[in-house]
């Protein structure tokens, strides 16, 4: 497999391919907030003061107060009990699954889980057990094969980031021991669901339980970087020799300051969150109204299947009206090719419109 053809971002909902400036509903910037003035500041002022990088672990000398004041601000967000900022968010479920070595008897996860929540579960050190994709009562039946097991793990995606389907955490839960933990990767899901952006579990009610979230930094947040959200033992386990802790560089400084403003942003100006709901409404009651797939109707990505000549057919039709044609063939291997679109809070109503008109002729 080779990579993609390279594009340019021009703005904020734009691309440069091929010569052509298009409408651009790609990736996973839901507010747009990589381009945010704010967040290029906080960024370009901290590189210039400190560098483009620590050069160090933050269990070394790479321990940076940018981690610190982040940390001290996804805590405040998200109502957790302890955050761990970490370079990336695959590295995140890595240290995860790490951290959790010998603390459960038994593991499940949703079989369409993101692989780096599959290459985690090798590290957990018990056995694990995948069921059906986001069935309550499959999970249910492989939980009963499994009575002697007292420690119990759950692990999915909050919104699985191929569909935008959004884990039926509740339902799960209910499946779920009383004492079971549940380890929701929530790079999609943090920012954008709930009533106060805390992420998937927030949308689902699941206040109380027993939760770990591993967000990103990269999708809602705008910036780069990733964190895990846990209980105090969580937080131990990762400080005490870790391996990704500790073997890895920290985040680059100018890149937490600027998942710091972006968070700053999201508290204070709840207009961003506002636009991304009625634009994701206003696209998918359309789209259901022509007929077509639009997905989970709370979540702005949706995705159709294109097989053959359609895929072709449909691609030409993006490019006539401007859009770019994100025909995208996920790493997995375990879909096959579809078009994928992702919605956000700067997406202007003309815009949305010649998206819809171009995906219902």
């Amino acid at each position: 497999m080779s990579l993609p053809e390279a594009i340019q971002p021009d703005g904020a909902t734009h691309v440069r391919y091929r010569g052509r400036r298009l409408v651009y509903f790609g990736g996973c910037d839901y507010y747009r907030l990589a381009h945010h003035p704010k967040l290029l500041k906080a960024h370009t002022r901290t590189a210039a003061r400190d560098g483009l990088g620590t050069g160090a672990s933050r269990m070394t000398t790479g321990n940076h107060p940018a981690h610190e004041a982040l940390e001290t601000a996804l805590m405040h967000f998200f109502g957790s009990e302890t955050a761990t900022v970490v370079g990336d968010g695959y590295l995140a479920n890595i240290a995860l699954g790490q951290a959790a070595k010998g603390r459960f008897d038994a593991a499940f996860i949703d079989e369409k889980a993101h692989m780096s929540l599959r290459d985690a579960a090798q590290f957990i050190g018990c056995p694990v057990v995948r069921y059906r994709h986001c069935d309550a009562d499959d999970l249910a039946k492989r939980l009963s094969r499994r009575r002697a097991a007292k420690r119990v793990l759950l692990m999915s995606d909050g919104v699985f980031s191929a569909s935008g389907r959004i884990a039926p955490l509740a339902g799960l839960a209910k499946r779920l021991p009383r004492l079971a933990t549940l380890w929701i990767d929530d790079a999609h899901g943090a920012g954008v669901l709930g009533g106060r952006l805390r992420g998937t579990a927030e949308q689902c009610g699941l206040a109380g339980r027993r939760v770990i979230q591993s967000i990103v930094f990269s999708k809602a947040l705008g910036s780069f970087g990733g964190a895990i959200l846990g209980p105090r033992w969580l937080r131990a386990a990762l400080l005490d020799g870790n391996p990704v802790v500790t073997g890895s560089s920290s985040l680059p400084a100018g890149l937490a300051r600027a998942a710091l403003a972006s968070l700053e942003l999201l508290r204070t100006r709840p207009g961003l969150a506002k636009r991304l709901r009625r634009n994701t409404a206003f696209v998918k009651d359309r789209l259901l109204a022509a007929g077509l797939p639009a997905g989970d109707p709370a979540f702005p990505v949706f995705s159709l299947d294109c097989p053959g000549k359609n895929a072709a057919a449909l691609c030409y039709r993006l490019l006539a009206n401007d859009i770019y044609p994100s025909c995208i063939r996920y790493p997995t291997g375990s879909e096959g090719a579809f078009y994928r679109f992702a919605l956000s809070s700067e997406h202007t109503r003309e815009q949305l419109e010649r998206l819809i008109i171009t995906l219902s002729r």
